[in-house]
């Protein structure tokens, strides 16, 4: 058994967003040293993509001097746009939350961006975070002790199926909707993946196997709503989770979320949530 050691950007104490405080021993500066003066085996980054401007240099930092020394990087969260952005995917591979997956595709045109529960590249683990982080872990558990030393991890966390890495991310509004009818499902997801790029509705019922009629009966019967109201929704929703996840500018998200400009986003944004996307950024 090897130490281990949680380090943090510049505080020891960390309150998280339920006001539990997390205790950690080390600073980012403390990491960089001890990765300069000591052998590694593997670190993970944690992080949320609002991290302080003045830290995203020692980050790029820490992660270059990690991988030079052949340390096995794995992230969760947003640490696969911190990895982008030290270089160190580029080339390969990389997730993050679904929600923000598109907007990370569209900055990095060099990075295979998946939908996935976790990526490895080369050394390079990345996962969105969540559960997800640990069927990431567990995988990394038996790759470096084997079949024997996972299946008793997974006993003692009473783990009953542990999930392939390449399996897609859950999305919560499919689970909400695992009894409605299967063409309803598949006009759903249809939509959720072509949120940048929206298809014509008649064309979203076609693919279906339904007339634009019949489409509109399945969804005001499950959800209350025209499917070309359905569809708006979703992206503005998109859109609003793109605002809080991401640093992202509202012109980007505007065009993330299938909008022509910032100016139409702003009207139906304002219309479906009653104020416009920058007072979203600024709320806490």
């Amino acid at each position: 058994g090897g130490a281990v050691a949680l380090g943090t950007l510049d505080a020891l104490d960390v309150p998280s967003s339920a006001g539990v405080s997390v205790r950690a021993e080390l600073t980012l500066s403390d990491c960089l040293s001890r990765l300069n003066s000591a052998r590694c085996d593997a670190m993970v980054l944690c992080c949320g993509l609002r991290t302080p401007y003045k830290a995203q240099g020692d980050i790029r930092r820490v992660l270059r001097t990690a991988h030079r020394a052949g340390v096995a990087i794995m992230g969760t969260g947003c640490a696969a746009w911190k990895m982008a952005d030290a270089g160190l995917l580029q080339d390969g591979a990389g997730t993050v939350h679904w929600s923000t997956l598109p907007a990370f595709a569209e900055r990095h045109a060099d990075i295979a961006a998946k939908d996935a529960l976790f990526v490895t590249s080369e050394q390079i683990t990345s996962s969105p975070g969540e559960a997800a982080a640990l069927d990431m872990v567990m995988a990394f558990i038996e790759e470096r002790c084997g079949e024997g030393v996972a299946q008793d991890v997974s006993q003692h966390l009473m783990i009953g199926h542990r999930r392939p890495g390449e399996a897609a991310q859950p999305r919560e509004r499919a689970e909400a909707l695992r009894d409605a009818p299967q063409k309803l499902r598949q006009m759903v997801a249809l939509m959720g993946a072509h949120l940048e790029r929206p298809l014509r509705v008649r064309d979203v019922a076609a693919q279906a196997g339904l007339s634009l009629r019949q489409a509109e009966r399945l969804f005001q019967r499950h959800l209350g709503r025209t499917p070309k109201g359905y569809y708006l929704w979703l992206r503005l929703d998109h859109g609003r989770m793109l605002i809080e996840q991401t640093s992202l500018s509202i012109l980007e998200i505007s065009l993330a979320a299938g909008f022509s400009s910032r100016r139409v986003f702003t009207q139906m944004y304002r219309g479906a949530f009653g104020f416009p996307p920058a007072h979203t950024r600024r709320t806490p």
